[in-house]
C-alpha cells in the first residue's frame, strides 16, 4: 500500500468513526449495512454495498421518515415510492441518542425539549451495583478500621507480620495519603450516589489509577515519609506494602465493575 492509499484508508476511518452506523436487524448487530449522517440540510445514508445512497432533504423529512422506537426509524425509498424500509441504530445509548437527534432535525413540535431530556437520560447511569461499589469505596478505611478491632480482640497469637498489619491498618483511614484520596473521592461518589451522574464512574476510576500511582511512588520514599508505624520486629513482607497492598486490592478490583457499565451505556 502506497502513501496515497495509506492517506485514503485513514481518512475513510476516520469519516466513518463521525458517522452513525445503522443496521437491518435490532438483533444481529455485528457489522453495519451502512453509516448515516447529516450533511447541512440533507440527511445521507451511506450503504456499504451496491444500494444507491439515500438522501433525504429537510424540507422532506417529516413526510419520508417514520420514527419507530427510540433505536429504529422507517424511511421511504426515493426511488420507489410507497416502499419502506426500517433502519435500525445500534441498541443503547448512542442509538436512542442519534434517534432523538434525527427527530430534532426534522423540526417535529415538541422534539426539542423532548431530545433535551433524552440527553439529560443518557447521561445518568441506572445501576445499582455501581452505586454499591461507589458506597462500599467510600466506606473502606471505615470498615478496615472495624476489621482490624475485630482481629485485634480476637487473634490472641499473632505473627510479627499480623501483629504489624492489624496496627497498620488501625491508623490506615488516617493516613495522609488515604486521607487525601478519600478527599478525591467524595464529589464522584456523590454524583453516582445521590444524582446517579455518569461521568462519576470515570473520575472514581481514573482516582484509583490516580491512588495506585501515588502508592507505588511513595513506596520508594524514605521510611520516615511513609507515615506508617515503627516496626519492633522485621516482618517477613515490606512493612509498607503489608500495609497498603492489600488495600489498593480491596479497593481497585472492584472498581473496574465501572468500565462494565460504561462499555453498556
Amino acid at each position: 500500500m502506497n502513501v496515497n492509499e495509506m492517506s485514503r484508508a485513514s481518512t475513510t476511518q476516520e469519516d466513518q468513526q463521525s458517522k452513525t452506523p445503522f443496521y437491518v436487524s435490532e438483533q444481529n448487530q455485528d457489522k453495519p449495512v451502512g453509516y448515516l449522517f447529516l450533511d447541512n440540510d440533507t440527511l445521507i445514508l451511506e450503504f456499504q454495498g451496491t444500494h444507491p445512497d439515500i438522501r433525504i432533504k429537510q424540507a422532506k423529512a417529516r413526510t419520508v421518515i417514520e420514527f419507530i422506537d427510540d433505536s429504529c426509524i422507517r424511511i421511504e425509498l426515493p426511488d420507489n415510492p410507497g416502499k419502506k424500509a426500517r433502519i435500525y441504530l445500534k441498541s443503547g445509548g448512542e442509538g436512542r441518542f442519534a434517534v432523538y437527534g434525527i427527530r430534532d432535525w426534522t423540526g417535529i413540535d415538541g422534539t426539542e425539549p423532548r431530545a433535551v431530556r433524552k440527553q439529560m437520560y443518557l447521561a445518568r447511569l441506572d445501576s445499582t451495583g455501581a452505586k454499591l461499589t461507589a458506597f462500599w469505596q467510600l466506606v473502606l478505611p471505615y470498615a478496615i478500621l472495624g476489621l482490624t478491632y475485630l482481629m485485634h480482640a480476637f487473634v490472641v497469637d499473632s505473627t510479627p507480620e499480623l501483629e504489624y498489619f492489624v496496627t497498620g491498618w488501625q491508623r490506615l483511614a488516617l493516613n495522609p495519603i488515604i486521607a487525601v484520596h478519600f478527599a478525591f473521592l467524595l464529589i464522584p461518589a456523590t454524583a453516582i450516589l445521590l444524582f446517579s451522574r455518569l461521568w462519576g464512574l470515570r473520575a472514581m476510576f481514573m482516582a484509583n489509577l490516580l491512588l495506585v500511582f501515588t502508592v507505588v511512588g511513595c513506596g520508594f520514599l524514605p521510611n520516615e515519609w511513609q507515615f506508617l508505624p515503627v516496626s519492633e520486629s522485621t516482618p517477613m513482607l515490606p512493612e509498607y506494602w503489608l500495609i497498603f497492598a492489600p488495600y489498593i486490592i480491596l479497593l481497585v478490583a472492584p472498581a473496574f465493575y465501572f468500565i462494565i457499565v460504561l462499555r453498556r451505556m
